[in-house]
């Protein structure tokens, strides 16, 4: 490449940047309000979550995947009455802007601990739509595998475990939403 061309792609090159302005939608003001508001949420949220609540109704939608014809959900699925959930923040919480949860699901006569992380939703900027979201999982020690009874098999099948839900609470209730697998909604009421 000669030095003509070579100077006149530089120039061009900072022309260019030159053009390109700073992104404005991210205000540094607006995160620390962000993270001020979700901070405030999660205080709001821990005695709602906190305690005994019965799984009133569990809808799962059928989704004709493997597991689910496994454990013979064939059809749209209602079930009620179904588990008893416990919770409570957890001992220890890292970050002021996420409520941890710790506690256990009681189904079929077993008992499985479970936790999950709240971020903060949509909620916090217009209070519109999901309060927070969290990913469910199994609370057991380090080094322990997963169980393998078939109760905890039919709680994954249908999607409970290890599912990303969305939560709503009102007093006395809670709602939560199925992300990506079978549940489609979970109505909670609180015991």
């Amino acid at each position: 490449m000669n030095m003509k061309n070579s100077f006149l792609l530089t120039l061009i090159t900072c022309v260019g940047f030159i053009q390109c302005s700073p992104d404005k939608s991210v205000n540094p003001i607006a995160v620390v309000e962000r993270e001020q508001v979700s901070s405030q949420l999660m205080k709001e949220l821990a005695p709602q979550l906190t305690g005994t609540w019965t799984m009133e109704q569990l809808q799962i939608k059928y989704l004709s995947t493997t597991g689910q014809n496994e454990i013979n959900i064939r059809k749209d699925t209602t079930l009620t009455s179904f588990a008893t959930l416990t919770l409570a923040p957890a001992l220890v919480q890292t970050d002021p802007t996420r409520g941890r949860y710790e506690g256990s699901i009681q189904y079929a006569r077993k008992t499985y601990p479970v936790r999950f992380d709240l971020l903060a939703g949509p909620w916090i900027y217009n209070k519109k739509g999901p309060k927070a979201y969290f990913l469910l999982e199994y609370n057991f020690p380090v080094g322990y595998s997963a169980p393998t009874e078939k109760e905890a098999y039919f709680l994954e099948q249908i999607g409970l475990l290890l599912e990303t839900f969305a939560l709503d609470t009102t007093t006395g209730a809670m709602t939560w939403q199925g992300l990506n697998r079978g549940i489609e909604q979970i109505d909670f009421v609180k015991k």
